[in-house]
């Protein structure tokens, strides 16, 4: 089942990102979405387990349209009060998307595959309501930082999530997307923020290039001296024979 913070929980994650360590996390995630997602003024972007809006609350001020959706209610409603009218939270399950096919130019996930036990269905369904990227985020297990707050699994809230390293990540993309280009990079939290190409580092990073999908209705072709019109001719390896006007 996957893990939704509830009212405790959300209290200590933002007791958490006020501390020192915590601006140091939120420094480093927002500078590491930077280096890999290559964002652009004017984009929609939506952020699948957007926590408290940390993330939606930067990319706004860097000119994006940004849109927020959590799991938990308590954290939704939070999110919302920290950022205002002006930005959308929902509430609801990251492996069924409440939005349609190509919603958005990119999607983004921090530290959000870690709580989920389908993270494949998670990272599809991001996949479908993208354009352009989809960018992943995820504590590094192998690295100092990440060993250290997982050791601490019941007293810091990103401890509690699976373990997700940067060569797990860009698999789990070739899973669901392919053999399509992938731009990684790493940030360090200590002893001081920094990104750059170290799979070892505190945080790692993984962006997609997705090919957004595109809906036609079928052709519906009608035979004269038939009631009804033929079925549509599909072009998915069937080849429909049409009945022949007579002469």
């Amino acid at each position: 089942m996957d893990h939704v913070f509830e009212s405790k929980e959300t209290g200590a994650y933002e007791a958490w990102l006020s501390s020192e360590a915590g601006g140091a996390y939120i420094a480093a995630s927002r500078r590491l979405i930077e280096r890999v997602l290559d964002c652009r003024p004017g984009w929609r972007v939506l952020d699948v387990g957007c926590g408290l809006g940390c993330h939606l609350a930067h990319l706004r001020e860097r000119g994006m349209m940004v849109h927020g959706l959590e799991a938990g209610p308590v954290m939704a409603r939070l999110a919302g009060q920290n950022l205002g009218s002006k930005v959308e939270i929902d509430v609801g399950d990251a492996h069924d998307l409440p939005y349609e096919d190509n919603s958005f130019d990119a999607v983004i996930m921090v530290n959000t595959l870690e709580f989920m036990d389908r993270p494949a269905q998670a990272l599809a369904e991001a996949v479908r309501v993208a354009m352009s990227r989809v960018c992943l985020i995820a504590l590094n297990p192998i690295s100092p930082v990440g060993a250290w707050w997982r050791m601490q699994r019941d007293r810091h809230p990103l401890g509690q999530g699976r373990a997700i390293t940067l060569w797990r990540l860009r698999r789990l993309v070739r899973e669901v997307l392919g053999p399509v280009p992938q731009t990684w990079a790493g940030a360090t939290l200590w002893p001081g923020v920094s990104v750059g190409p170290w799979p070892f580092a505190g945080l790692v990073g993984v962006c997609a290039a997705v090919t957004p999908r595109y809906r036609t209705r079928p052709l519906t072709v009608k035979v004269p001296g038939q009631s009804k019109a033929a079925r549509p001719a599909h072009g998915h390896g069937r080849v429909i024979l049409l009945p022949r006007e007579k002469s």
